[in-house]
Parts: C-alpha cells; structure tokens; sequence
C-alpha cells in the first residue's frame, strides 16, 4: 500500500472518533447503536496511522491481508472467550439492534477490532521501549516443566468451569499457561524465551497494549447505546465505568495470551510447507470452520447474554 495512502490516515481516524462522538451527543438513534463500532475502527485508522508517522511503516503498510486476518481470526477467539460467560455469566449485552442479521453484523464487526487493536498498540508501545532494552531479572523455565505449565493451564479452565462463582479470574490466566510452552518449543515468539534471556521489552509492550486497549474498550462502551454490563461474584465494587476496578487487571494477561495464540498460529503458518492446491484447500476448510463457529457462538449470545 502506497505512502501517501496510509500517511492520513491518523487524521481520517481521529475524524472518525470524533465525528461518531458529536453525532452520539446530538441523540442519533442510528449511532447510539453503532458507536462502539465506529469508534473503534476510527481508533485503529487512528494508531496505524501513529504508527507509520513514527516508524515509516505499519501494519497496514506492511500488509493489508495480515491486518484482515488478524481482524477474521479476532471474532473467533473473542468468540471463545463468549462461550466460557455462558457458564461465568460475569457480562450481559444491552441495547443491541433487534435485526439478528445487523446485530450479527455488529458482533462480527465489534470482535474483529480486538487483534488488530492489541498489534498496533504493542507495536506503538514497542516503538518508545525500543530505544533501549529492558532488563529485570531472569526467568528460565526449564522445557522439563513445559507439560506441568499446559496441565496449569488445563487445571485453569477446569476450574473455571466446575466453580466460576471462585475461579472466573483464572480464565484470564488459562491460555499462557497453554500456549507459551509451544511457541516456546517449537521457535515461535515467546515472552518466556525473552525472560530467559532477561529481556521484558516486549512483556511491556504487550501488557501496556492490554491496559491502554482495556481503559478505551471501557471508556467508550460507558457512553454507547449498544453497551456490555458486568457481574461479578466478588469483585464488584469500585467501579470505573462499567468495569469494576480490579477487572482491569485482567487486560494484562489478556494481552499476553491474545499475543501468545497471535505468534503461535503465525508460527505454525510460517512453518507449514505445503503445496499451493492444499494450502488453499486448509485455509478454505479453516474459514468455514470459523465461521460456522462464529455463528454458533453468536445464536448463544442471542439466547443466553443478550438482556431481553
């Protein structure tokens, strides 16, 4: 994509965030229900634009097919995330398009921001840390230990699962466990190679990513129509917009295992060597499993989160 495409498109962003706030100040019905949606595509206009002001190059820039694949592959893993408050029940939906074919487009719309916003905003943050490297201590997990971490992250879920009124906050937790020992092993970006070699560059990168896209996704649902609510069993208090307090810190380990399935499923892609017919025959077969995934997932919010 060509410089003078991206380049204004920090501008065409920032309009975009403030164009949709005045028309949701003025009463507008049509954006009371879309606001979450339009500002966060202006948000991610918004940092990829930041992004190629500071660096001269950004994801867009980079990439048009890996920004909508990341953006395809968000709505399927929020969608799992989906499945889990089923039995949590620690969020319901308000307000939404009563058309099931426009708020199944609000959905798809809505989750595929959560990728691509956690990219641009490590790499924005990655861009300010990188003038220096950042050194803590040492973190060696011997891969002896790897298959203890997976059955941590297997015990995470389970738990989760058989008492969510104890154990909601390990959902949180779950995928590091899971998914970091195999981007480890197997090559793959992976914040415990970092730690061992006494690097937190890229751990600050990732959890400020999850805190900054934390506060806005918060901000911002506060003030649209369409809008989520939580309940949670004993962390319900001292709220800051619709999120009570200690909720935030759950955007940290989010990030990090957002960005653990992100390096993993790209590692495996790199890593894959296969003919062009049974490439395409995978990634067709992977896209319709989505979907249909995405669709089952969206017929139980409808049943089961959204608040009648």
């Amino acid at each position: 994509m060509k410089k003078a495409i991206i380049k204004p498109w920090f501008w065409l962003g920032l309009l975009i965030i403030l164009g949709a706030s005045l028309f949701l100040a003025t009463g507008s019905s049509f954006m009371k229900e879309w606001y979450y949606v339009f500002v966060w595509w202006g948000f991610l206009f918004f940092l990829d634009g930041l992004n190629f002001l500071l660096k001269g190059e950004s994801l867009l820039s980079r990439s048009r097919l890996k920004f909508l694949t990341y953006a395809f592959f968000s709505v399927s893993w929020w969608c799992l995330f989906e499945v889990f408050n089923l039995r949590l029940n620690n969020w319901s939906y308000h307000g939404l398009p009563e058309g099931q074919i426009v708020r199944w487009i609000g959905y798809f719309l809505a989750y595929a921001t959560v990728i691509p916003a956690l990219v641009e905003l490590s790499e924005l943050f990655s861009f300010f840390l990188s003038k220096r490297r950042s050194t803590l201590f040492k973190i060696n997990v011997p891969p002896v230990f790897f298959p203890a971490l997976i059955l941590l992250g297997v015990l995470c879920l389970s738990l989760t699962l058989l008492w969510p009124q104890l154990f909601f906050p390990l959902v949180w937790l779950a995928f590091i466990f899971l998914l970091e020992p195999l981007n480890y092993h197997w090559g793959f970006t992976s914040l415990l190679r970092d730690f061992a070699a006494n690097d937190w560059s890229r751990f600050w990168s990732v959890v400020l990513a999850g805190l900054t896209a934390g506060f806005f996704w918060e901000f911002w649902n506060f003030w649209a129509g369409s809008h989520w609510e939580y309940s949670l069993p004993y962390l319900n208090f001292g709220r800051v917009f619709q999120m009570p307090v200690l909720g935030y810190t759950g955007f940290l380990p989010f990030a990090w295992e957002t960005m653990a399935a992100v390096w993993l499923v790209e590692g495996m892609i790199r890593r894959a060597s296969l003919s062009k017919r049974v490439r395409l025959a995978l990634i067709s077969a992977v896209i319709c499993g989505l979907l249909l995934f995405d669709g089952w997932v969206f017929h139980l919010i409808d049943t089961f989160t959204l608040a009648k």
